[in-house]
Parts: C-alpha cells; structure tokens; sequence
C-alpha cells in the first residue's frame, strides 16, 4: 500500500517564483498606483502562479482557477490605489484571490454545480529529471490530493492551500484568514488531521 504525503504531494502543484525585493516591489506598486501598465504586468508575472495556486486549491478546476486568476488581478488593478503599505502586498493579494475564489465557490454550490472533475486534458511537460513514469505518477497524485482536499470543509482546504502551497507564515495567515493566530495553528492542525484521514481511506 503507498503511503501519500500531503507536503510531497503539494510539491507537484505548486509553483515557485522568485520573490521581489522589497524595494523594486513598493516602486512597482506605486507606478501602478500612477496607472503603469507595464508596472501592474510585471505584478502578474511575479504573483500569477501563486494566485492560481490558491485559486486551483479551493476549486479544483484548471479554467475556473484560470478565470479566478484574470479576475484577480483585474481587482488588483482596479483597488491598488486603496493599498496603503500597512501589510505586506502579496498579503493583501492573497486575501483578494482567496476570497474571490470562495465567492465563486458559493456561485457554485448555490446553482448546485458544485461537482469538480480533474481536467484530463491538462498537459504536463517534462523537465530534465522527468521521465514519463515521473508525470503518471504526479499526475495521479495530483488528483488524489484535490479528490481529497475537495471533502475537506472550505476553511480547512483555504488554510491548507495558503500554508502548504504558497508557504505563507503564521501571522499572514492570521492577516489573510481575519482570525488569530492560535486560531490559525489550531485550525491547521484540524485541517491536516482531517486530510491525512481521507487520504488514509482513499488509499485503502
């Protein structure tokens, strides 16, 4: 019987990017305050993948996290004049993805669509390492995981996708999420024990 861990199988679907120093990062942000378009692109390249992460995560399907993500930085664009400095950006983003893709969510569950498929069609590429085996492989993990994080309450999948995937620290968590972070630690904790039961049962 495999054993499937939740930290090796995020690995698969999560997608690093550089972060920007701070500095370059607080100039970006103002020419987009000033309305820089090739500012608010060069945002995009950066927080793209991470934004769709979070969005992946919570809804489980490749064109809606696709859509959430456009969604994203279009309110990013529109509300960047509203950021004042006082919390670190790509909290404040993460806060905007998270609750869109919770928004459409509900959308989702009030037409009664609430059913998630993986997307067969997704194309993996192959990097160095990769043989063919590696991609199966990942990609059945893959959807293991979301199977599974798609039973999980939508506190538990949000916290999980926030802290595993995208790595962010207790006290952005507390920011993003609105709660404390003893609240955070302890919701965490619920979230991976429940996690680890379906994956237990899933693998039986």
């Amino acid at each position: 019987m495999q054993t499937y861990n939740i930290f090796s199988i995020t690995a698969f679907i999560s997608k690093k990017t550089a972060p920007i120093i701070d500095q370059h990062e607080i100039d970006l942000i103002k020419r987009c305050q000033n309305r820089d378009m090739q500012a608010m692109e060069e945002i995009v390249r950066q927080y793209e993948n991470q934004v769709y992460n979070i969005a992946y995560g919570i809804l489980g399907s490749f064109d809606d996290a696709q859509d959430i993500t456009q969604d994203v930085f279009v309110s990013v664009w529109e509300k960047i004049g509203q950021f004042k400095f006082r919390s670190k950006f790509s909290t404040w983003l993460y806060r905007i993805a998270k609750n869109l893709s919770l928004n459409e969510k509900s959308r989702r569950i009030r037409q009664k669509t609430d059913a998630v498929e993986i997307d067969d069609s997704q194309k993996w590429v192959l990097v160095d390492h990769q043989t063919p085996e590696d991609v199966i492989l990942a990609s059945e993990q893959q959807q293991i995981l979301h199977k599974a994080l798609e039973q999980l309450k939508e506190s538990y999948r949000t916290i999980l996708v926030l802290r595993e995937m995208e790595e962010l620290s207790y006290e952005d968590l507390s920011r993003v999420l609105g709660c404390s972070i003893g609240r955070v630690k302890s919701r965490l904790y619920e979230a991976r024990m429940q996690l680890r039961k379906i994956l237990k049962r899933e693998n039986q």
